[in-house]
């Protein structure tokens, strides 16, 4: 009997290691979830600073090609109106050169009136600042590296026992 109950502490002291070992080993792991998870969300927000910051870049490129796109589009509207008034402007002095002018006054201005239309028709500046201006086109290219292959983006995650070789989860 008393070599049973030596048999039985045994026992007992073995599977008070057992408990200890799976304690220890539960707290290991834990851990190692615990590290995991850290460095899985330093990663992802190292990616989202990275993202960020091109974000901010691409979007200050944009505003740019605007600023420049707008003073160049506002730039040929000032001189088609600069033309529009200079035309307005000899038409109108024509009319007036018309009704109020003698036949003298009109032959003798003529001359000049006719070569002040060649003129304004020479620097046809509508046709030519819409040349000039051309269409622009803006467009953004996404990439797809990171929507097709986040997993190589962002990492992977490994799990397995000592003695085995990990594998990817």
């Amino acid at each position: 009997m008393a070599g049973d109950v030596d048999n039985i502490a045994a026992g007992v002291e073995k599977g008070r290691e057992t408990l200890s070992t799976i304690e220890r080993e539960k707290n290991d792991f834990i851990e190692q979830v615990t590290q995991a998870r850290k460095k899985i969300d330093e990663k992802a927000e190292e990616l989202k600073q990275m993202i960020d910051v091109h974000r901010e870049k691409l979007m200050n490129d944009l505003s740019s090609m605007k600023q420049k796109r707008m003073k160049e589009i506002e730039s040929v509207r000032e001189e088609i109106e600069i033309q529009m008034l200079s035309m307005e402007s000899y038409k109108k002095y024509v009319d007036e050169v018309r009704q109020k002018g003698t036949a003298c006054d009109i032959a003798r201005a003529a001359s000049g009136l006719h070569d002040r239309a060649d003129e304004l028709l020479r620097s046809d500046v509508i046709e030519r600042t819409l040349v000039d201006l051309s269409h622009v086109v803006v467009k953004f290219t996404s990439s797809n590296y990171v929507n097709d292959d986040v997993n190589e983006t962002l990492g992977h995650l490994k799990t397995g026992t000592v003695s085995q070789n990990m594998s990817r989860v």
